[in-house]
């Protein structure tokens, strides 16, 4: 609330709409990792008829959107059969290829509303969400979306009516006035492409409380105990990162020492999935906080995102996400969790692997060495 009417002094006449994806479903549902994820659903965004009414301002009745107007109060009240998606969402693909190659072969136009037609474009950084709310505003899966920054490799288009038409394009990397770190913990670069992550661990730590949220011990307590000085702890990014490694048993492979570098990977991870929240206010928020916490405008955010009575069970089941990945975190290894493919958001799982039967006795190949071959 506060980012958007900040938003809105700068930049007059700018649009800022409010939008969800996936409302209603608790964070750490959203923030599993591949293996644990149950499928996603598309339907039931929140925002669309505010986008929609943002349209309608900036065409002023020289685009038909009655018919966007009808496809929101249809999925407002049913999705559709499952069988009819399928089908649908196979056709959109095709049309997808079909508009790339007829827009290599067709010279740029400047004419606005062309054929009366609204075109959408989903444009911004990469990792930020793009082919999501291109998905969420059709209602079901037509573009693959992954948790990998750069998975969009090139330009998309569909017709969501037939005189709205949207645009996906990959991931911009613009010349920014905002510090490295903040862009890496943002999702902007693939964090297992990182050569130096403790600045990144640093920023990170210096506006989170994160001896509480991690239970970190500092790795100089002991030797300060011992010695009987009693200080504050001064923490570094590498003391942070060789104290989570310790936390969670990460060593190197030749003098099992503390993999630093590994949990430095992990710290940033946890971030950018949100498990380690990073908030930053607008200008001017912490003087003026009593009055954006009663906004009256307040109540139609939270009922955008649909957490009325989802608050402690979205804190339960967090706890329990967090916990039941542990062992999956032990097995990382420093490799991004999603490759590139159509089915990351679907929550497909590999098929397990049988384990092969062990022999009941083991045969020593080796054994006829020893045996004397002259008797």
């Amino acid at each position: 609330m506060a980012w958007r009417h900040y938003l809105s002094s700068l930049f007059p006449h700018l649009h800022c709409v409010c939008f969800t994806s996936h409302p209603g479903q608790p964070y750490s549902t959203l923030l599993q990792k591949k293996r644990m994820r149950r499928k996603v659903g598309w339907g039931g965004a929140g925002g669309p008829i505010h986008i929609l009414r943002a349209c309608q301002d900036i065409t002023a009745g020289r685009v038909d959107l009655s018919s966007w107007e009808q496809k929101i109060q249809r999925d407002s009240i049913d999705g559709g059969p499952e069988g009819e998606q399928a089908e649908e969402g196979a056709e959109s693909v095709l049309m997808e290829h079909q508009s790339d190659i007829a827009m290599e072969m067709a010279s740029p136009s400047q004419e606005l509303y062309k054929d009366g037609v609204l075109t959408l474009g989903c444009i911004g950084f990469p990792n930020v969400g793009k082919s999501s709310v291109l998905n969420s505003l059709v209602g079901r899966k037509v573009v693959s979306v992954s948790r990998t920054p750069g998975h969009t490799k090139y330009f998309q288009t569909y017709y969501l009516t037939p005189t709205v038409k949207l645009c996906d394009c990959p991931g911009l990397v613009f010349p920014s006035r905002v510090d490295k770190q903040l862009q890496i913990l943002a999702g902007i670069y693939p964090v297992s492409q990182l050569q130096e992550p403790y600045s990144s661990v640093g920023y990170l730590c210096e506006r989170t409380p994160f001896q509480d949220l991690l239970k970190l011990k500092h790795p100089n307590l002991v030797e300060e105990t011992l010695q009987g000085e009693e200080r504050p702890d001064k923490w570094t990014a590498w003391d942070v990162c060789e104290a989570w490694a310790e936390r969670r048993g990460y060593k190197t492979a030749k003098a099992a020492r503390n993999d630093v570098y590994r949990a430095a990977n992990s710290l940033l991870r946890l971030a950018i999935d949100g498990r380690l929240c990073l908030c930053l206010r607008p200008p001017g928020f912490s003087s003026q906080k009593e009055k954006w916490e009663s906004h009256p405008d307040l109540p139609e955010i939270v009922a955008l995102q649909g957490r009325r009575d989802e608050e402690g069970a979205g804190d339960r089941d967090e706890e329990e996400g967090e916990s039941s990945s542990e062992p999956e975190e032990e097995r990382d290894r420093d490799a991004d969790d999603d490759e590139d493919g159509d089915d990351e958001d679907e929550g497909f799982a590999r098929p397990a692997q049988k384990d092969k039967p062990k022999a009941d006795h083991m045969v020593n190949m080796f054994s006829v060495l020893g045996e004397d071959e002259c008797n």
